[in-house]
């Protein structure tokens, strides 16, 4: 028990790091080696523009960057082709959406084909936040389990993982009390299968939002989420349908099992599906499982 504190601040940090696949080691112009996360790259200028711990921004010509960090930037522009071209894959319609107010944010809108063809009221829409706040860009992961299940998608940019900064955190909270109504407005769907969800970071922040708007939840896609630790146990967790989806190399499931119990205390209903990594989006045959579940009366 001495040691849990320590497992608690490695677990806090861990969504930060291998949570966000745009976060990585640069080596830099001037011989130095920072964390940092790609938030934008312009190919046509060839410029990189990466986000450090301290939120400092700072813009870079590839030239600028080592032959390893210029052959990464190709594997990653590779790979969002490769994520855009599911979508011409397994049809679809994948659109772009802005909430106003106070605050003005960016979200991405996926209709796989089934739910097309079904009337408004009866669509399933999962919510979805991530580590590094690209939600147009990780949209694309969840598409083949989307279409399978007929589970509308709503991506969100802007939700990144704070470190569990509180002015910030409750800026962001204040945020997507604002936009939940402008997303229910214009995207169909059943309000009794509203879910949340999203990996590391992402799941986090669902799980919280559950608790802190009031919302007929229908349940949490936890893709390598915990609660937060036992700090957030005390949270108002809503009765709901938790589908925990972990890797079974990932430290971060050691908090799989007191957090399912936390959750039902809440009378939460949990299933726990696993496949073969570590802290990273599963395959889309372990989300289509775990949609299904979560779209299940049993």
């Amino acid at each position: 028990m001495k040691l849990r504190p320590l497992f608690l601040c490695l677990l806090a940090c861990l969504p930060l790091a291998r949570g966000n696949p745009n976060q990585r080691e640069w080596k830099l112009a001037n011989g130095e080696t920072r964390q940092a996360e790609m938030t934008d790259y312009d190919e046509d200028r060839k410029v990189v523009t990466l986000r450090f711990k301290d939120d400092t921004v700072i813009h870079l010509d590839q030239d600028a960057l080592s032959a390893l960090d210029r052959a990464w930037l190709l594997e990653w522009i590779e790979a969002g082709e490769e994520l855009e071209a599911k979508l011409t894959q397994f049809g679809g319609s994948l659109t772009r959406h802005t909430a106003t107010g106070k605050f003005t944010t960016g979200y991405s809108v996926y209709q796989p084909p089934l739910a097309e063809n079904a009337p408004d009221s009866t669509r399933p829409m999962l919510i979805l936040f991530h580590p590094n706040g690209i939600g147009h860009r990780e949209i694309y992961r969840y598409v083949e389990a989307a279409k399978a299940t007929g589970m509308t998608l709503v991506s969100c940019e802007i939700f990144r993982n704070t470190g569990d900064n509180p002015e910030r955190e409750a800026e962001l909270l204040e945020r997507f009390t604002e936009m939940l109504p402008q997303i229910e407005a214009a995207v169909p769907h059943d309000p009794k299968r509203m879910f949340m969800g999203g990996c590391s970071g992402g799941s986090w922040r669902a799980f919280h939002y559950s608790a802190q708007i009031s919302r007929p939840w229908a349940g949490i896609y936890s893709n390598c989420g915990w609660l937060g630790g036992d700090k957030y146990y005390d949270l108002p967790y809503p009765k709901m349908r938790v589908a925990m989806v972990n890797g079974i190399n990932d430290p971060a499931g050691m908090w799989l099992e007191p957090d399912t119990a936390r959750l039902q205390k809440a009378d939460c209903k949990v299933s726990v599906h696993a496949f073969e990594g570590g802290h990273q989006v599963p395959p889309p045959s372990v989300q289509e499982k775990a949609f299904r579940w979560l779209l299940s009366d049993e």
